[in-house]
């Protein structure tokens, strides 16, 4: 990674921000999932890579709660040595069908597995920022069912940790190719190749110890779905940032009221009613997604009362459910809406104008 990208990483990690993103138990503080998501959207805005290498913590609580005692140990070790860590689900011929995944596990007599397949579209799934990095594994045991059912979550880590919690030996997970992107390059998306060498296999645990891949799986789907549609709403709010400070000191044109006098002023495009109709649509997307956004937040936050939690039960996991996909596809389609009028305009020009 380039060094200027490690030192802002180190900032972020040095400032302790991950304690918003786990439990008490952690080492974290109880906040609102409003509040967390809040700051989060200040990093996707000024440089979405950083957050998104940042998944360590929130996958580290996750196999916390999941996990077996020595998993838990393991999760602990990822908080305290800033770990990182990758959701593994996407294969070369199962994209959005994770059911036809074709990856599989083979129990060993030590009650470990051996993982093989072929993985795709990791983000972050190699980087030198941390000294280990773990990956939470969908893959299909051998003689499991068809379908979603028949999958299990694995740990698989980078590097097998010692008694002492410093990185071991070398795991047989490896990074077989780096996808080539228009854009987000310092953010790694790889493809991972798990087995396939028989002095070393690909190691991982069953985590939890139970056979329910696509449940737990769900509770890191449900992070990822916020951090992508939460990235996509702070990309067009700073684009409109952008296009506000562009109209703001562009200047162009007479006032419409004043058009037909040749002797009149110049005045900065903001005067226009078409570009302030222009700016308050970019507004009204960038505002209204972000309010959902944290609305979903807020319904994900547990209630810590126990009077109040009776009757709250329900209604947030529904919320939750409806919001959820809502925040992950609906956000990053605004910046598509909002670039069939000439707001990408606007906007490109005002991006311009600031790189030069």
């Amino acid at each position: 990674m380039p060094e200027s990208f490690k030192k802002s990483y180190r900032a972020l990690t040095d400032a302790e921000w991950w304690r918003l993103l786990v439990p008490p138990e952690l080492g974290g503080t109880v906040v609102p999932r409003s509040l967390q998501w809040g700051v989060a959207s200040f990093i996707l805005g000024a440089n979405p890579g950083l957050w998104m290498y940042y998944n360590g913590p929130t996958f580290a609580k996750i196999l916390w709660l999941l996990g077996t005692p020595e998993q838990k140990r393991f999760a602990e070790l990822a908080v305290e040595r800033g770990w990182g860590a990758t959701m593994v689900l996407t294969e070369p011929d199962a994209g959005s069908d994770v059911g036809a995944g074709r990856a599989k596990a083979i129990e060993q007599p030590d009650g470990t597995w051996h993982i093989e397949g072929v993985k795709r579209f990791i983000t972050g799934g190699e980087h030198d920022m941390a000294e280990n990095i773990f990956h939470l594994v969908l893959a299909r045991p051998e003689g499991a069912g068809p379908g979603t059912k028949g999958l299990s979550m694995f740990l698989v880590p980078k590097y097998h940790v010692n008694d002492d919690g410093s990185p071991g030996e070398r795991n047989g997970v490896k990074v077989t190719n780096i996808e080539h992107k228009m854009g987000l390059k310092v953010s790694t998306t790889c493809e991972l190749t798990f087995g396939g060498h028989q002095d070393r296999p690909a190691v991982g645990t069953l985590v939890g110890g139970v056979h329910d891949g696509i449940r737990q799986m769900f509770m890191i789907i449900e992070n990822a779905r916020m951090l992508v549609g939460t990235k996509a709403i702070e990309t067009l709010s700073t684009g409109y940032l952008n296009s506000l400070d562009y109209a703001k000191n562009r200047v162009q044109g007479p006032d419409l009221t004043k058009q037909t006098d040749k002797g009149s002023p110049r005045v900065t495009i903001i005067h226009h009613p078409d570009v302030r109709r222009m700016l308050m649509l970019q507004k009204a997307y960038a505002e209204g997604m972000r309010a959902l956004v944290l609305y979903t937040a807020r319904s994900r936050t547990p209630c810590r009362s126990p009077r109040r939690a009776a009757g709250r039960t329900r209604r947030p996991r529904r919320a939750t459910t409806c919001c959820s996909p809502w925040s992950r596809a609906w956000a990053p389609s605004g910046p598509t809406r909002c670039s069939r009028c000439r707001c990408r305009r606007l906007a490109a020009r005002a991006s311009c104008r600031t790189t030069r």
